[in-house]
């Protein structure tokens, strides 16, 4: 019981982190405090047996250290959103293969027929994939703005996942990072549009 409680809680500690990072208008912020809360719920779905999801995460992780590190050196980033999209695809499939036993025992708890547990393995597993390859073009912005938009799609997907995944905090964390996302547009919109004023009334003197 207390284990379990220990698990869930390092999903709500990592919900701190994300809502915390979509706040800022700073790449390197942004990023660095979604890493903190990618580790908290790679190691999460690590206990949960969700391991796709955990070797998932620590491909993030890594995806984000050398994108924030690119960004700051001005490197083009094409190339390396599509090494790590095409790295996280090669993993997440070498990763349903090597964990399937893994994978159907994670979602047992919905099921005793091998059938339904099979679909919902394979869905979790095709979920996380293409949720992380998307996170892997929005890290590869610059524009936090830009980043949030990419990022609300892969929340719907991470919601699916944890869901089925049984990781309540890992829900909660996608619902709150999807309304944390609308309150930080709804600042940066003010704040385009006052700069956008301030331009005008200058023209206009």
């Amino acid at each position: 019981m207390w284990f379990d409680i220990f698990v869930q809680v390092l999903g709500f500690i990592a919900i701190g982190m994300n809502l915390v990072a979509v706040q800022f208008n700073k790449h390197f912020y942004l990023v660095l405090f979604a890493s903190l809360g990618s580790l908290l719920f790679g190691v999460q779905y690590l206990f949960l047996g969700a391991y796709t999801g955990f070797l998932l995460e620590l491909v993030g992780i890594v995806r984000n250290i050398v994108f924030m590190q690119r960004i700051k050196e001005r490197k083009p980033m094409k190339t390396a959103i599509l090494l790590f999209s095409l790295l996280t695809f090669i993993i997440g499939i070498v990763s349903i293969i090597l964990t399937w036993d893994a994978s159907i025992k994670a979602v047992s708890h919905w099921s005793t027929d091998l059938t339904i547990c099979t679909i919902f393995a394979v869905g979790i597993s095709i979920i996380s994939i293409v949720a992380k390859i998307l996170s892997t073009f929005a890290y590869g912005i610059e524009n936090p703005h830009k980043i949030r938009m990419l990022k609300l799609p892969t929340s719907v997907l991470w919601i699916l996942y944890n869901f089925i995944a049984f990781s309540i905090a890992g829900v909660v964390n996608e619902i709150m990072t999807i309304t944390s996302i609308t309150i930080a547009e709804i600042r940066y919109k003010k704040t385009v549009c006052k700069k956008q004023t301030a331009l005008n009334s200058d023209k206009d003197i």
